[in-house]
């Protein structure tokens, strides 16, 4: 038994109604669908750590005052070096000293990166000045963070007055924490 129905404008006007609305329906969930995924993909990706950052704060708190007791002020441009070139030639001092000597070599061998800030008004107990044209102060260079496997290293340089420079290398994980560091040779 079949029944047979007959639309008339009502039947029509409401079936129209009713499938807007389900669509409505339909693309406000996938929306929120969407956005609920964007987010929870969002959050297993890593920002870059400003790997920089920290391994300037550690050399404040940690290396400056047990190498440098005595420094009070230095010179800091508030940025790292754009090249590798001002570093000079050096022998890599963290083990395997020759594999991750000449990785990190190959990588910033004539190799340019973008400046980046490096923030140190939260600095209380030392003064630290932009470059003069003079070096009076002791001056600190720090260069753009290198990524060999799993690690970033950070080289800094720190010459005062009338000195050889003494460089310093800092291994970072991919959360931003010092692993290990040593004073180059």
């Amino acid at each position: 038994m079949t029944v047979n129905r007959n639309f008339n404008s009502f039947d029509a006007i409401f079936l129209k109604l009713y499938v807007g609305q389900t669509l409505n329906k339909m693309k406000t969930s996938f929306l929120i669908i969407l956005v609920l995924c964007l987010i929870f993909h969002s959050s297993f990706i890593k920002e870059p750590g400003n790997y920089e950052q920290r391994a300037f704060d550690y050399f404040v708190s940690e290396i400056l005052r047990s190498d440098f007791s005595k420094i009070k002020t230095f010179e800091f441009k508030g940025k790292t070096e754009d090249s590798y070139s001002t570093l000079g030639k050096y022998r890599f001092c963290l083990k395997p000293e020759d594999k991750l000597g000449s990785l990190i070599d190959d990588v910033t061998k004539g190799s340019k990166a973008k400046a980046k800030e490096i923030t140190y008004e939260h600095i209380k107990a030392l003064t630290i000045v932009d470059f003069q044209k003079e070096a009076k102060e002791s001056r600190l260079f720090v260069y753009p963070s290198v990524r060999v496997a799993d690690h970033f290293y950070v080289f800094l340089s720190f010459q005062t007055p009338n000195e050889k420079s003494v460089r310093y290398i800092l291994e970072l994980t991919d959360e931003g924490n010092i692993s290990r560091s040593c004073k180059v040779d």
